[in-house]
């Protein structure tokens, strides 16, 4: 009863403040919505209070997901901890409020946390206020989220380092127009998402998105895919959703010459109107001038080329990625995993990822699988990954030298020869007969072989 009246006392109080003040409860749902956070926001109480704020939201999100989601407390919250984060919150009329969000626990009288109060200003830290790497790196998330989403309406393309956003620029520049162009990187690095991305921000998005896989399909598969797709755009009766608008042409640095020439024939306005994206592991001018590709198909996905860094090269995107792919868990699997140990990132760096994103996203899921706790730690790491990182650190077998078949043959009937050669004690004579050769032959091939050969020994033939 005591504990009621407290929350009751409490909820008078900020009744009356002015401050830009939200308190959610136990359940994280917005309980009280002041009328400073309606100023700095635009949105009102009534639209926003019941929400659940939670960390994981849909990548189509709302803007009230955003929101709910730029305000959601981290796990160190609940411990009991005071964290201040720097945020960017959406605004209801589609611009973004930066601010710093101080979370402050609330108790009852058996020490369990019943309110959380967050206070809204851009003054710096408070003494008493902790960091939460958890905080920060969702705040992070929410503010390029709802970036992403100001650009391309969507809000699921995580990255904020240099490479990223000149990646990000290019595609912004494409979404407006109809030209060809190519997303050039490592397998697993995000170049079909890219590709998706610019789909639904340009002008076909109500059109399909289709992908051939170039390196997996037969030609008479690649073939029977692209005649079934300019009969649905010759077709006036079909729906626009029906019709491709983006055709992704993944690994194209294997597209045979065959589908080469028949989509220079036939991707023209009048007849098969859609546009090309060519995803490859190396530039297509590469492809081109080791004999793979047509200069004329090059052409046509030539207008603009993003490059896709590995996600070694991203920077601090690693740790937004990781975070990014636990609150995607916690919506798909409903895992109780809210964060990532220290111990874990400490691992993630050290690891080389030859997967990259993708490899990520799979080791992330199947940790928040196996964890029944809040944070994720070594123990809950799949065994794929720890046998990765012990393979990792077992030393490398040295590299070969590039050889040609000839100089191979050589190096192989040399290593013969003195081997036969210290059997038999250095007899050659013994050596020739275990070989099924000639003396004078076995001679020859020491002497054209450039291995030692005792003249004063050496026979003549017969």
């Amino acid at each position: 009863m005591a504990a009621k009246r407290r929350r009751n006392l409490l909820d008078a109080v900020l009744a009356e403040s002015a401050s830009q003040i939200c308190v959610l409860d136990a359940d994280r749902r917005i309980r009280y919505f002041s009328v400073g956070m309606e100023q700095a926001t635009g949105w009102k109480s009534v639209d926003v209070e019941g929400l659940v704020c939670d960390l994981a939201i849909p990548d189509r999100s709302t803007s009230t997901d955003l929101l709910t989601s730029g305000l959601a407390p981290a796990v160190e919250v609940f411990s009991g901890q005071t964290v201040t984060v720097a945020a960017v919150l959406p605004k209801a009329n589609g611009t973004a409020w930066s601010t710093r969000l101080t979370y402050v626990p609330v108790y009852d009288r058996d020490s369990q946390v019943t309110r959380i109060v967050i206070s809204a200003n851009e003054r710096s830290l408070p003494d008493s206020s902790q960091e939460s790497m958890t905080q920060r790196l969702h705040a992070e998330i929410t503010a390029i989220r709802l970036k992403t989403r100001q650009r391309f309406s969507e809000s699921s393309y995580i990255g904020s380092s240099q490479p990223i956003q000149r990646a990000l620029d290019q595609a912004d520049l494409l979404k407006n127009s109809d030209v060809g162009y190519s997303i050039v990187g490592p397998s697993g690095c995000g170049r079909q998402h890219l590709a998706r991305l610019v789909h639904v921000g340009g002008q076909h998005a109500e059109h399909s998105f289709a992908a051939i896989e170039c390196r997996l399909l037969t030609l008479d598969s690649m073939h029977d895919t692209l005649r079934r797709l300019k009969r649905v755009a010759d077709s006036q009766a079909r729906s626009a959703h029906q019709r491709t608008g983006t055709l992704a042409l993944i690994d194209v640095d294997y597209c045979p010459r065959e589908i080469q020439t028949w989509l220079l024939k036939n991707v023209v306005p009048e007849q098969f109107e859609v546009r090309l994206v060519g995803i490859s592991v190396q530039p297509l001018d590469d492809v081109v001038d080791a004999g793979w590709m047509l200069p004329e198909f090059r052409d046509l996905l030539s207008a603009v080329q993003i490059r896709l860094p590995s996600v070694h090269h991203r920077g601090n995107d690693f740790d937004l990625l990781a975070q990014h792919f636990v609150e995607q868990s916690q919506r798909n699997q409903q895992t109780s995993a809210e964060s990532i140990s220290a111990d874990v990132f400490r691992e993630f760096r050290f690891y080389r990822w030859p997967g990259n994103v993708r490899e990520l996203r799979q080791v992330v899921f199947a940790a928040c699988e196996a964890c029944f706790e809040k944070v994720i730690t070594l123990e809950h790491l799949p065994f794929s990954f720890r046998a990765g990182i012990e393979a990792q650190n077992m030393p490398l077998e040295a590299e070969l030298e590039q050889q040609s078949l000839e100089q191979m043959v050589q190096t192989f009937e040399s290593d013969v020869l003195l081997k036969t050669l210290d059997a038999c004690g250095g007899n050659k004579a013994d050596a020739a007969r275990r070989l099924g050769m000639t003396r004078p032959r076995l001679y020859r091939r020491l002497k054209t072989l450039g291995l030692e050969v005792d003249e004063t020994d050496s026979p003549t033939d017969s």
